[in-house]
């Protein structure tokens, strides 16, 4: 999603390909060979353009295999041709995450991402955020507009760009109504007036 999103600016070069299809495979990212072989990324990869976009899931499919990308490598690659690299994890709800790579990666993986995470690149020296995944489709715009100011990036906030590719929360499928829960009854007695629950009025 966050790749799209920041895509769609004509300053950036993205992965111009989702911009028109609702998913592409990992290994077909711009940056895809690079994750696997750093080496491979060339000054010229940066032509053209003042700002880029560069995504991975971690772990990521590549070919069939699946690896654990080399986001430090190719961001110390990047600097070292004058780019001033700036790193963003995508945070969403755990639970949700897990039901999802259940779904289609047959495994929970996240904890190989967080080991990476907080032992390569929190420590790495470059700037890390992390991008809220709910707090987009809460406010939209509005936060996309705050991320672009805190990674001094440029950003589309034309509210029908944006929602292209969104019928609904990605999170909806996953969400079911609960009937009842033991501290509604609780609540629903906190809420009624200082009377009506019995307590003294001061």
């Amino acid at each position: 999603m966050f790749s799209r999103l920041l895509s769609l600016h004509p300053a950036v070069a993205g992965w111009e390909e989702l911009l028109d299809k609702y998913w592409v495979p990992s290994d077909l990212e711009p940056f895809a060979d690079y994750w696997v072989n750093p080496d491979l990324l060339l000054n010229d990869k940066f032509d053209n353009h003042q700002y880029h976009l560069a995504n991975v899931s971690c772990p990521f499919m590549y070919d069939g295999v699946r690896y654990v990308p080399r986001i430090l490598e190719v961001a110390e690659r990047a600097r070292s041709f004058g780019i001033d690299v700036e790193i963003a994890i995508i945070v969403r709800d755990q639970n949700i995450n897990a039901e999802q790579q259940r779904r289609v990666r047959g495994a929970v993986t996240t904890p190989i991402a967080q080991d990476y995470y907080y032992n390569t690149l929190l420590s790495s020296g470059f700037p890390v955020h992390f991008l809220d995944h709910e707090a987009f489709f809460l406010h939209k715009e509005h936060y996309l507009q705050w991320v672009g100011k805190m990674l001094n990036f440029p950003v589309e906030l034309d509210p029908a760009k944006i929602n292209r590719f969104i019928e609904k929360d990605a999170n909806h499928k996953y969400v079911k109504y609960v009937d009842e829960y033991w501290l509604d009854q609780e609540v629903w007695n906190g809420i009624q007036s200082k009377q009506a629950r019995g307590l003294s009025q001061s």
